[in-house]
């Protein structure tokens, strides 16, 4: 079937065709039909939630991501600046969600696409399937490595493509939300330990004068030096007379 030069990529069976979204820095771009090489046959349906969503794009761990690596999950885009794969996720309550195209990093496809693709033969020949030409065309798609496919930079840049950047009706908006950074602690530090540097960090010097028993205090400032004055209570006093007022009086003069 022939292909008009500005026809977009649509999301697969979807009502009102759905143009699939690339995000790439502060934009979506809209996909050339004509880039695509091999279209998913489903999207990913296994998360639920905004928030969980999130935190998958959130990492690159390869067995976070092997779930979402199987053929019929994968879409493979080619452009001037390298060929790259991606998976649409299907998200409860946010229909828009199956437009957007999440890149499978060149960490994550070396780890998995070769295992994924193994698994996918052995349960072929196991149910007794022999793969058709589409889905041996989805399965092709685990080939995929960086070193020949997108050796210059971490995917297709659509800025360099020329691609149409997604604007008006075209827009549309996600539902993932990234997860709130935390600061980590040190690795072996305790609640004490962190306690400990803040006082380090605000106090330049500590001392510890003891009080004597049976007295009360006074701190004056003295030529830049503190001046700490004791004296006795009333209980303890010895004599008569009015010793704190006197010691105080002698304190003061210069």
């Amino acid at each position: 079937m022939l292909t008009s030069p500005n026809a977009k990529a649509t999301v697969p069976n979807s009502k009102g065709q759905q143009t699939l979204l690339l995000p790439f820095g502060k934009n979506h771009y809209l996909v050339p039909a004509a880039a695509v090489k091999s279209y998913a046959k489903y999207s990913n349906d296994q998360v639920k939630t905004g928030e969980d969503l999130g935190a998958l794009l959130a990492t690159k761990a390869p067995e976070k991501w092997k779930p979402y690596c199987k053929p019929d999950y994968l879409t493979c885009i080619e452009g001037e600046t390298g060929t790259c794969v991606y998976t649409t996720f299907k998200v409860p309550g946010h229909p828009d969600e199956v437009r957007f195209l999440r890149l499978i990093s060149a960490t994550v496809a070396s780890k998995n696409f070769e295992t994924v693709k193994q698994e996918t033969l052995e349960k072929a020949k196991a149910d007794g399937v022999e793969l058709n030409e589409r889905q041996q065309k989805r399965l092709d798609v685990l080939d995929w490595n960086k070193e020949n496919n997108c050796p210059n930079r971490a995917q297709i840049n659509p800025e360099i493509e020329k691609w149409e950047i997604a604007t008006g009706d075209e827009l549309a908006k996600s539902c993932f939300k990234a997860p709130e950074t935390k600061k980590r602690a040190k690795p072996g530090s305790t609640q004490e330990e962190e306690a400990e540097a803040k006082r380090k960090q605000y106090i330049c010097h500590e001392e510890f004068v003891k009080q004597p028993p049976g007295t009360t205090y006074k701190i004056n400032e003295v030529g830049g030096l503190l001046h700490v004055l004791f004296y006795r209570t009333a209980a303890t006093v010895v004599g008569g007379g009015g010793g704190a007022e006197e010691e105080e009086a002698e304190a003061e003069e210069p």
